[in-house]
Parts: C-alpha cells; sequence; structure tokens
C-alpha cells in the first residue's frame, strides 16, 4: 500500500474533525445567543438554593431581597432555590424566624432540581473540586429556567460567576460570606494540623500533605479567576475581604452583614441570669464539643453555682439532626444534663424574650468565623461575648471601645471556662458597664447600614458608571 493511501484517511479525518467541531462552535454560539437573547431586563436574581435554611446566611438574604423591593418598586425579584416548600411558607418562616417581612407578590421562586450537586456528602474526597463543579452546573440549570439582568451570589458559589457573566450575559454581584479557599487552610494543611476538614490520615502524612497543598493551590488559582469574573463584590468582614483580596485579585467593599442591632439594643439589661447561651446552625465547624467541654470545666471549679448553658440553633436536615443528637450524647456523656439544654430552630419572638434577655454571656467557639452575627446580636442585646479568638470576632466585632473591654476572646476550652467564670461572677456595676460598652459598640452594625450599602452595589452593577462604589470599576 503507498505512502498516499496511508495518509490521505487521515487528512479526511481531519477535515471532518474540523467540520464537526465547526458546527460544534457554531451551535454553542447559538445557544448563547439565544440565552442571551431570552435575558429578562429589571429582574435581579439570587442564586440561594438553601433559601429556607434558618441561618445568619439566609438572614442576610431575606434583608437584601426586602431592600431591593423597597428601594425600586418596578424591580421584580427571583430566587432559585431548591427547597421543596410552598412560597408562602418560605416567606412566612422568615418572618417567623427573622421577623422580616417581604412583599409576596413581588417575589418569584425558581425550583431548582440538581441542588444535590453542591452537597457536600456526595463528595466524601475532594469536597470543594466536587461542590465547585456541582455549583456550576446548578448555576446553568437556575440560568437556564430564567436568564435575570443581575444574578446576585449569596451562597458563595464563585464557579458560577463565569457561566453568568460570559454564556448568559448577566451582571454578576456577590455576598462573599466567607472564602471557598483561604491562604490560612493552605497553612493549615502545610501544619499537618487535624480539623474537620483535614483529616488525621493525611495529616498524619507527609506526602498526603503535601499533594493537598498542591491540590489546593491549583483550586485557588482556579477559584482567583472565577472571582474576578464578578462585577460588584461585597465582602462581610476585614478578615474575608483581606482573603479576597490576596485569591481574587481585587479590591472588594466591606459591608458588615446586617444585625438585628435595633430590637435587641432595647431590651434590659437588667436582671439577668447565670445563663449563657450559644447561636449558631449545628455544623461540625461551629464546635459545640468545645463548648461543652468548657462548660464542664466551668461547672467543676463550683465557683459558680447554678450556671446553665443553652445551645440554640436552627436544624435543617437529617444531617443536622444527627449532629444535634452528637451534641445531646455529648451532654450526657459529660455528666452535663442537669445545666445544659439544647433547643432547636427556635422562633425570633422567644429568642429575644426567652434566652438574650435573660443571659449574661454568650459563647462562639468557631475557629475563623469569617462575621458572626450572632457574636453582634450577643452584644446588642447586652449579652457579653466569649468568641473565639480569630476571623471576624477578633478583627471587627469583640475589640475594645475607647481602650475598654466589649467581650472577651478565647481559644482553648480552659480560655473559655475562664472567661465565663469572670462574666458570671463579676461585680453587677461592671458587669452593667461592661454590657453598655459592648451595646454602643454593636450600633457600627446594623440593618440599615447594610441595605443602603447593599442597594447602592446592586444599582452600580445594573446601571453602571465608572468609581460609583470604591472597589467597582463597572465601566
Amino acid at each position: 500500500m503507498r505512502a498516499s493511501e496511508l495518509i490521505m484517511p487521515f487528512f479526511d479525518t481531519l477535515v471532518a474533525l474540523r467540520i464537526v467541531l465547526g458546527l460544534v462552535a457554531l451551535l454553542a454560539l447559538a445557544l448563547v445567543l439565544l440565552v442571551r437573547w431570552q435575558r429578562k431586563a429589571g429582574v435581579a436574581a439570587f442564586f440561594h438554593p438553601y433559601c429556607n435554611d434558618g441561618g445568619g446566611g439566609e438572614r442576610v438574604l431575606w434583608i437584601a431581597v426586602q431592600a431591593l423591593t423597597e428601594h425600586d418598586k418596578k424591580l421584580e425579584i427571583v430566587i432559585y432555590t431548591g427547597d421543596r416548600v410552598a412560597k408562602d411558607e418560605i416567606l412566612a418562616k422568615a418572618q417567623a424566624r427573622f421577623g422580616i417581612t417581604v412583599d409576596e407578590k413581588r417575589i418569584r421562586l425558581v425550583p431548582l432540581y440538581m441542588r444535590w450537586l453542591v452537597e457536600p456528602r456526595y463528595y466524601p474526597m475532594f469536597t470543594l473540586l466536587g461542590q465547585s463543579l456541582g455549583g456550576a452546573l446548578l448555576a446553568t440549570e437556575a440560568l437556564w429556567r430564567l436568564n435575570p439582568e443581575v444574578f446576585i451570589d449569596t451562597m458563595g458559589a464563585a464557579s458560577s460567576y463565569p457561566i453568568a457573566r460570559y454564556v448568559f450575559g448577566c451582571k454578576v454581584a456577590c455576598y462573599v460570606h466567607y472564602p471557598a479557599i483561604s491562604t490560612d487552610m493552605l497553612s493549615l494543611v502545610g501544619r499537618r494540623e487535624a480539623t474537620y476538614n483535614n483529616r488525621a490520615f493525611i495529616s498524619n502524612s507527609i506526602i498526603l500533605s503535601s499533594v493537598k497543598v498542591v491540590y489546593y493551590q491549583i483550586l485557588a488559582f482556579i477559584y482567583g479567576k472565577q472571582g474576578a469574573c464578578a462585577h460588584a463584590v461585597l465582602c462581610n468582614s476585614s478578615w474575608t475581604a483581606e482573603h479576597v483580596m490576596d485569591i481574587w485579585g481585587i479590591d472588594p467593599r466591606i459591608v458588615p452583614p446586617p444585625c438585628n442591632t435595633k430590637d435587641l439594643q432595647q431590651l434590659d439589661l437588667g436582671g439577668r441570669e447565670n445563663l449563657i447561651i450559644s447561636l449558631g446552625q449545628f455544623r461540625p465547624e461551629k464546635n459545640h464539643a468545645l463548648q461543652l467541654e468548657a462548660m464542664k470545666l466551668l461547672m467543676d471549679t463550683g465557683k459558680v453555682p447554678g450556671a446553665k448553658l443553652a445551645i440554640l440553633g436552627s436544624c435543617r436536615n437529617e444531617e443536622d439532626e444527627a449532629r444535634v443528637l452528637a451534641v445531646k450524647n455529648k451532654v450526657k456523656e459529660l455528666g452535663l444534663e442537669k445545666c445544659v439544654e439544647v433547643h432547636t430552630n427556635v422562633p425570633w419572638g422567644d429568642l429575644q424574650g426567652k434566652w438574650l434577655r435573660r443571659a449574661k454571656a454568650g459563647i462562639h467557639t468557631m475557629w475563623n468565623e469569617h462575621f458572626g452575627i450572632n457574636v453582634v446580636e450577643f452584644m446588642a442585646a447586652g449579652v457579653v461575648p466569649v468568641a473565639h479568638d480569630s476571623g471576624g470576632p477578633r478583627e471587627d466585632i469583640v475589640v475594645d471601645l475607647h481602650g475598654q473591654p466589649t467581650g472577651f476572646r478565647a481559644t482553648t476550652a480552659g480560655e473559655y471556662a475562664d472567661a465565663m467564670e469572670r462574666v458570671l461572677s463579676m461585680h453587677p456595676q461592671e458587669f452593667e458597664q461592661l454590657q453598655e460598652r459592648a451595646r454602643r459598640s454593636a450600633k457600627r452594625f446594623s440593618d440599615q447600614a447594610f441595605r443602603r450599602l447593599f442597594v447602592m452595589a446592586i444599582s452600580s452593577a445594573m446601571h453602571p458608571k465608572p468609581n460609583f462604589v470604591h472597589g467597582f470599576d463597572l465601566s
């Protein structure tokens, strides 16, 4: 067989492949043009697949929705959600849990059927990579169902930004609660420290730890490119903004999350009991075990008889229910049944009147909490915070006021126990002065401040003007 007879089929195949690839490219271009043509003007869509959860992120969502509906009476609000719950039930829960009411007629829910793609239980290994790819696919489903003028991510799905911007032609805004990848995470893996997201069998291995560092570095590079696709970037704290600047290479606007300081500021400072409260979702990173260990140490001292700890938090699903059960089992294991209570999904009214109104101290144990809304709520309510000495609580919240403390920070169970003992044993006059300082400091964070800055950022994304907001260049 001659050489030409061998080469010709090869060239024919290349020609055919070029034609096929050209047709695929044309089809892709046609689809892009089609979905862009279907984009709906005057629509702002929130990407928040778990909008019916009861955590701090959901309070941010509903205040943001409320702010936009009040600011622009013609703007249509869409929420992409994977919750199989009727709209009136979701809005009723937001009102009961957060005291937030929105105009039902202005809200449209777009159902998502592939939310499971972002659930960590499906990615026991390479969780961040799996959730990133899953987030991109889920965002594609959302945008295919409805293509808005402005796509607002309040969930932390940076992989959705290039799709929303370059495929569907949206303006992209995001409110970053915490970076998916941070330099702290890289350092933690490099130091081979075991934690809830760095398993012991990895931290105990030099090779596996080195591989994981490289894996994180690759993810950080991709994450930075994704984040840079956003037109408007808001961060909830100095800590978050610093990490976003490091990885995304942009200058975000710091907008502390909405904190209901107005209502809580009205609570009476007097008549407090030796009650410590914990607020937060039942998630591994909240580290309820550390709270119980600290409580055990406190009770063993015998210096604060009658002290009580109430652990309050929202319970979203079966996984959360299992964590609640684990907390209750830990209570029994430590013999704390008489001084520790666990309550789930407490309504906002009860949270104020039954718990925040009575408590002296509030305990927070999450390492590198991005902000810490609950810590601000403690302070506004006259509940002295004992927060983890890291992240938002250290950088922005539990800071001195005119050289005087507004609360305490701790890291170990012993430090927490000492701080709680100090708060509960404090002289009444000293305690009242500390309450007043904490309350004054909490006034820096409010629903009103968040509404103003959030509306300004979204308006700048919908109607770009150079230098409209510091840190954005939307021209």
